[in-house]
């Protein structure tokens, strides 16, 4: 009798829940805009009970209305069921007649944090396989409970708004999974029991995953310990945090057009103007900074103590100071009154001197220096015979070099005239030195040697780094 009674409630849920997931889809899909190709569409596919009630409601929707449907998975390796749930997970997608494909990755265990390493591995390869495949749009089941669980862990981050507003229904861009993949959220309005009705009325089969119930990890903590505390002494919370995450995405949207308008006065191409900047309050700085970050390709904004390092290091050092500053996976540095962000690396530039034979071409690249040697044609500059005849030899500075850029002038040491070419110090080892014959005849970000570009008709040199420099 208990069954007989509970059977028009499931009934009634799994209506309900397919409804919304539908009309969640189709809010999705109306901004989307794919011009190049047919829309292809990807679920992740872990195979545990969420995704396969994804996978189940997608499958049905794509068929209706023939949008091409994928089911990828990632093999962490971390659990020794891993196996079983690939095999799993591509019997379940053959079944419902979704092409399924599979990426294995390698997870540290000695990572500061496993899961933060493992959500990044899985999302980088999720990117892949859509771009394998050409599915543009990337759907995962998040639901209503996960919502109010990642709002409780930025409040413990002490997040700000961008975090408490967590996640949205679709992120036009995700660095985490690289470019040309949107992520979809359908299920964000749902309660998980939903998706546990729908999979019990469906009979979905799905796996369970042993570290879902390890409490040393924070989320599951979170699910386990503190949500259902909070759940008796305010039922319906999860559905409470959900409509407080969408005042505070409408606070975060209207915080962006702010930094959109403060942007758009301070850009100077893909750097910011300091004096423009320093006309902000301190508020407005931070927060057209967490904006231009993230414009800049950075996966996370800076914290608050990282924006104000950078006001007082970066934006408010003396005009004749060139300060770094790596940030967010970023490489900041004032460059003649402007803010430019570079992606940063450990790497070091080259100490042997490496040849380079030119061949009549107009650039050169030299990925080692991180830039390419232009030749140009001048009324002045080095025979080209000589050129051609003769490797130029690639060379950092070693210490009393003297140029003479000015046939006027008498020659003068690099350092006096990196100083007054206002060439940030640390740009500096990445600038090249050209020899031909044993004579330097180019200093990288400098010019030319006019002693040794005298022939008529000749090829004088240039140097492009990554910013742009010559």
């Amino acid at each position: 009798m208990a069954s007989s009674r509970k059977s028009p409630r499931v009934t009634e849920v799994v209506a309900h829940l397919t409804g919304q997931f539908e009309r969640a889809l189709e809010a999705i899909l109306a901004r989307v805009v794919v011009s190049d190709s047919p829309l292809s569409i990807a679920v992740a596919y872990s195979g545990g009970l969420d995704s396969s009630v994804l996978l189940h409601l997608a499958a049905q929707y794509c068929q209706r209305r023939t949008l091409r449907l994928y089911a990828f998975h990632v093999h962490h390796g971390l659990s020794p069921f891993a196996d079983d749930w690939l095999r799993h997970a591509e019997q379940q997608a053959a079944a419902l007649g979704v092409p399924f494909d599979a990426a294995r990755i390698t997870v540290e265990d000695s990572a500061a944090s496993i899961e933060h390493a493992a959500r990044s591995a899985r999302y980088a390869a999720l990117g892949t396989l859509c771009r394998k495949h050409g599915a543009q749009l990337l759907l995962t089941a998040h639901h209503q409970d996960d919502q109010a669980e990642t709002v409780l862990l930025q409040l413990f981050r002490g997040a700000g708004l961008r975090g408490l507003g967590s996640m949205v229904d679709l992120q036009r861009v995700s660095p985490l999974m690289g470019e040309g993949v949107m992520l979809g959220r359908p299920l964000l309005a749902c309660p998980r029991k939903d998706l546990a009705a729908y999979a019990g009325q469906r009979q979905i089969a799905h796996v369970d995953d042993e570290s879902n119930a390890d409490t040393r990890y924070r989320r599951n903590a979170i699910r386990h310990q503190i949500m259902p505390q909070i759940e008796r002494t305010y039922p319906g919370f999860s559905a409470t945090v959900a409509r407080s995450t969408q005042h505070w995405q409408s606070a975060q949207q209207l915080l962006d057009e702010l930094a959109a308008i403060d942007l758009a006065a301070a850009a100077s191409g893909s750097a910011l103007n300091i004096n423009q900047l320093s006309q902000l309050s301190d508020q407005r700085i931070d927060n057209l900074m967490r904006y231009w970050f993230l414009q800049q390709g950075a996966s996370y904004a800076p914290s608050t103590a990282q924006l104000q390092q950078l006001r007082s290091q970066m934006l408010r050092a003396r005009a004749d100071v060139h300060p770094a500053l790596a940030l967010c996976g970023m490489q900041l540095e004032r460059r003649a009154g402007l803010l430019v962000a570079l992606p940063h690396t450990d790497a070091v530039p080259p100490t042997d001197p490496m040849a380079v034979r030119w061949r009549g071409e107009r650039e050169i690249a030299v990925p080692q220096w991180r830039g390419s040697l232009l030749f140009s044609e001048a009324a002045s500059g080095i025979s080209p015979q000589q050129l051609q005849a003769n490797a130029l030899t690639l060379q950092p500075r070693s210490g009393g070099e003297r140029l003479k850029p000015d046939p006027a002038r008498p020659s003068r040491s690099l350092k006096n005239l990196f100083q007054e070419a206002v060439l940030p110090a640390q740009q500096r080892p990445w600038l090249p030195l050209a020899y031909l014959n044993g004579h330097l005849v180019f200093a990288a970000g400098l010019g030319m040697d006019t002693r040794f570009a005298d022939a008529p008709g000749g090829v004088v040199l240039g140097w492009r780094g990554e910013a742009g420099q010559r």
